[in-house]
């Protein structure tokens, strides 16, 4: 996997398990600025989505 897309899927992956059912994991509402950096670090992850370019690899089937 090329640098920039793990970095992406480990991103993701951690703003989803830090924001991810927060009222399960603790019993203290957000602040408006804890609010304002979650959306923060969403929207730039979906900012580097967006300049991302998906390509296709066909595989040819090995003939025997």
């Amino acid at each position: 996997m090329e640098p920039l897309a793990k970095a992406l899927v480990n991103l993701a992956t951690g703003l989803n398990l830090t924001v991810r059912n927060v009222t399960t994991h603790t019993r203290d509402e957000p602040t408006v600025q804890e609010g304002i950096e979650r959306l923060t670090a969403y929207s730039y992850l979906a900012r580097l989505l967006d300049t991302c370019e998906v390509g296709r690899i066909d595989h040819e089937p090995e003939s025997t």
